[in-house]
C-alpha cells in the first residue's frame, strides 16, 4: 500500500531500469530482467490498484530459488511469475524459500500459492506481527474500526467507506504465517550471495531490506521507492509512532549511494542515501503543513486530512486510498504530539 500524498521527487538518484521507467511512464509492464547473476525481476500484475504491478526477484543459485515479494495473489500474476520461472528453467515445485519484505497482499500475498505447491518456506521480518488480523470476530473488528473512524471525525455517511470491511479482514486472514524471521543483521546466502538484512519499521512495524555488500545490491520492498513517498499509517495495533521509525529507518541507509537499489516499485536506481534525505525532509515538510492545519483549527483526524495537500486531489481519494489518507494523516499528528510540538486531537489514541 503506498501514499498518495505529494510525491518527494527524484533528484539526486541515478535511474538503472530504464526499461523499468519506460514500462512505468507507458503504464505497460516491465520485461522480466538479469539485474545481476542468479537475480531476475518479475512483474506480477497487482489488479485494480493505482500501483498496476509489483517487482518480485528471483534469486538462482544451483537447486536454490527463493522468490522476493512473490505479489498480490490472482491467477494472472501466478502465471505471470510461474512463466518468468519457466524462461529459468525452474518448476513451480522447485522454489524453496520465499521472502516478503513486509506483510502487504502485493508482497505476501501470493506466498501461501506457492508454498502449497512446493513445499518452500516463507520468511518475514522478525517484528512483522499480524495486528491488523489480530481478532477473534471479523464483524466485531470491523466494527471497532467504525468506531475509530467516527472517533477521526470521519462522516458518518463514509465511515464504512473508511473501515476495513469484515470480507477484508477474512481475506487478509489467508496470508501466510511466516516459518522462518529475519533479525536485524542475519544472513541469507542465495544466488551466490549473502544477503544482509536489515530491519526498516515504518511502513509497517517489521519491513526488512536485503542487502548485498559485496554486490552492492539492495532489494529495498516498500521502504525507499525512487518516484513514490510509501505510506506510513497509524493503523490497527500497530506502531504507536510509525513515522518516527521510518524517519529512523531512512537515517540508517543514509549512505550506500553507489548501490543499485531494486524497489518493489517502480524502477531500479542508485542513490539510495539521496534518496533517503530527500524522503527524510519530504516527511517533515508534509508534518509542518500538518501542524499548520491544526494550528489553524483543525480538531480531528479527517478535517485536517481534507485540508492537506494530495497529488489526485482530496475530492478523488475514496475507498482504500481514503483510508491511507486518514491514517497517514494520523501518523503525522502522532509524530507532532511525541515530539512534544502539539497536543493532538480528540480519538487518536484509538489506534493503539
Amino acid at each position: 500500500m503506498k501514499g498518495n500524498s505529494v510525491r518527494a521527487g527524484t533528484a539526486g538518484i541515478t535511474i538503472t531500469g530504464t526499461a523499468q521507467r519506460e514500462a512505468w511512464q507507458r503504464r505497460v509492464l516491465p520485461p522480466v530482467e538479469v539485474v545481476a547473476p542468479g537475480v531476475h525481476s518479475v512483474p506480477v500484475v497487482f489488479p485494480d490498484n493505482p500501483m498496476r504491478y509489483t517487482l518480485s526477484y528471483v534469486l538462482l543459485d544451483g537447486d536454490e530459488c527463493v522468490v522476493v515479494d512473490p505479489g498480490f495473489d490472482s491467477d494472472e500474476g501466478h502465471g505471470q511469475l510461474l512463466a518468468a520461472l519457466a524462461r529459468l528453467d525452474v518448476g513451480p515445485r522447485e522454489i524453496t524459500g520465499i521472502v516478503a519484505t513486509h506483510f502487504h497482499t502485493d508482497h505476501l500475498g501470493m506466498a501461501a500459492r506457492l508454498a502449497r505447491g512446493s513445499g518452500a518456506w516463507v520468511a518475514l521480518g522478525r517484528q512483522e506481527r499480524r495486528h491488523i488480523t489480530a481478532f477473534e470476530d471479523a464483524h466485531e473488528e470491523s466494527a471497532l474500526d467504525q468506531a475509530r473512524m467516527l472517533g477521526w471525525g470521519v462522516p458518518r455517511e463514509r465511515v464504512a467507506e473508511a473501515a476495513i470491511s469484515p470480507e477484508a479482514l477474512l481475506n487478509m486472514r489467508q496470508l501466510a504465517d511466516p516459518d522462518r524471521r529475519l533479525r536485524d543483521g542475519d544472513s541469507l546466502s542465495v544466488a551466490g550471495r549473502n544477503w544482509r538484512i536489515m530491519e526498516t519499521p515504518g511502513h509497517t512495524p517489521g519491513h526488512i531490506c536485503l542487502w548485498d555488500d559485496d554486490g552492492e545490491l539492495a532489494l529495498s520492498g516498500d521502504h525507499v521507492l525512487p518516484r513514490i513517498s510509501p505510506n506510513v499509517s497509524l493503523e490497527i495495533r500497530g506502531d504507536t509512532d510509525p513515522l518516527r521509525q521510518n524517519i529512523e529507518s531512512l537515517q540508517r541507509i543514509a549512505g550506500n549511494d553507489h548501490y543499485e537499489v531494486c524497489p518493489a516499485h517502480e524502477y531500479r536506481f542508485q542513490g539510495v542515501g539521496q534518496r533517503a534525505r530527500v524522503l527524510e525532509e519530504h516527511i517533515e515538510e508534509r508534518s509542518r503543513e500538518v501542524l499548520q492545519v491544526l494550528t489553524a483549527g483543525a480538531s480531528t483526524v479527517h478535517e485536517v486530512a481534507r485540508h492537506l495537500t494530495w497529488s489526485r486531489g482530496w475530492e478523488s481519494l475514496g475507498d482504500l486510498q481514503f483510508r491511507l489518507a486518514l491514517s497517514e494523516t494520523a501518523a503525522h499528528i502522532r509524530y507532532l504530539v511525541t515530539s512534544g510540538t502539539h497536543p493532538g486531537v480528540p480519538g487518536l489514541m484509538l489506534a493503539e
